[in-house]
């Protein structure tokens, strides 16, 4: 291999899927590198749902995290079959970097050593908090929580913050233990946070800032005009994971108060059967289950506003950038990475999360001035443009890259 080959670029994630944001951005990031000329090798746990690639064979099997059974459950804390198929893999496809973006319970911190002995360098996305919190969320108890700040995991335990189970709880503060002896906080040579507030939290909760870069995640701007029919018939959306969590109550108590309004909720999760059953009887209120390719880009760009109403700290909020590049203006809680998306007052509105007057309020706006919606959305889609370009996001992703290569493979990117 000479120094002007290609990168050859292993992207490393639970699922070859889309289940959620992250599956998303790491779809998104293989394709843009490829439209370079990169070479991209996905690595994920096999399964059924996977997207075809001649990369499969190398997939390591792996219950999914719904369904482990208990004779399964070691190995969702380490994984042997998932430490050997990464070797290979490594080996055979002469990996140069490692793109990581999750490991746990599918493939498991056994992946890291065997990664950090041949040298290859290793950059992570961390699209959640999950290298600080045991579930996550930084959130607890309707409240920010950086309890485990400085690796003091047993605060998980004690608040049994894995759904109130105490074995769940336990079992997450042991997966971060092992991780972190793996040396999750040492072989990996660049994180990058995808909002500064991300960035910031994870400083604050006891990592190295001088190893943290921001990249916001990049977003496709849909080759599509405003449609006109939105004046009289757009409707309110909201596209995520159905859990407590995204802040999906508050929202159904505001259709509640509406009821005039049409409001459509894209997505499934934990949450989905009550929720449903919270909105029963509403007739305003519509469930279109999982959506994505041109079915969610229509959702998106015939919708009034797009509202992500999360009661905890969103790292960055995929979901309100890509509203806003369908000319879609959003109304978010003032939290987390969603005060970087969304500007106050320019391409949508901040509300204090779960404050269901203020979204009242924001939401009535935007439906009794259509023009004012279509303003708002017309600038956040000239700024996700701008700011989010596919075009940006490879260019500082590529000289993170540049930062940890090897002298001799600088060149390639």
């Amino acid at each position: 291999m000479t120094s002007g080959d290609p990168l050859r670029i292993l992207n490393v994630s639970q699922n070859y899927h889309v289940r959620g944001g992250m599956d998303v951005a790491m779809f998104r990031l293989e394709e843009i590198l490829r439209a370079h000329g990169q070479v991209v090798v996905p690595f994920a746990a096999a399964d059924s749902a996977n997207r075809p690639t001649e990369y499969e064979h190398y997939f390591p099997p792996a219950s999914p995290t719904s369904e482990t059974r208990a004779s399964d459950l070691l190995r969702t804390l380490y994984s042997p079959r998932a430490r050997q198929a990464i070797g290979r893999i490594l080996d055979e496809e002469r990996i140069d970097l490692v793109h990581l973006h999750s490991y746990f319970k599918r493939l498991t911190p056994a992946i890291l050593p065997e990664i950090a002995r041949r040298n290859i360098p290793i950059v992570q996305t961390l699209h959640e908090y999950r290298a600080v919190c045991p579930i996550s969320l930084l959130y607890r108890d309707g409240h920010v929580c950086t309890d485990c700040r400085g690796g003091r995991y047993a605060q998980v335990v004690r608040h049994r913050c894995a759904g109130g189970s105490l074995v769940r709880s336990a079992w997450n503060m042991a997966e971060m233990r092992l991780s972190d002896m793996l040396g999750h906080k040492k072989v990996i040579a660049r994180y990058l946070a995808i909002s500064n507030y991300q960035r910031d939290m994870l400083i604050a909760m006891g990592m190295d800032g001088t190893q943290i870069e921001t990249i916001y995640h990049p977003v496709a701007i849909p080759d599509l005009a405003p449609h006109a029919h939105r004046d009289g018939d757009g409707y309110v959306l909201f596209v995520g994971r159905l859990e407590r969590y995204k802040g999906i109550f508050p929202l159904i108590d505001v259709a509640r108060r509406l009821p005039a309004a049409r409001f459509v909720f894209v997505g499934s999760g934990p949450d989905e059967a009550e929720a449903q059953q919270a909105a029963a009887g509403l007739a305003n209120v519509e469930w279109r289950g999982a959506m994505s390719g041109a079915a969610l880009t229509e959702v998106r760009a015939k919708a009034l506003c797009a509202v992500v109403p999360s009661l905890g700290p969103e790292p960055f909020g995929l979901t309100s950038i890509e509203a806003l590049a369908h000319a879609t203006p959003v109304v978010a809680s003032a939290i987390g990475g969603l005060t970087e998306t969304v500007r106050d007052g320019e391409d949508g509105f901040h509300v204090p999360p779960g404050d269901t007057d203020a979204l009242c309020d924001r939401i009535a706006r935007l439906i009794a001035d259509p023009g004012l919606a279509r303003r708002m959305g017309l600038s956040g889609r000239a700024r996700a443009a701008a700011e989010f370009s596919p075009q940006r996001y490879y260019e500082r992703t590529m000289a993170v890259y540049r930062q940890v290569l090897p002298d001799r493979r600088k060149d390639a990117a």
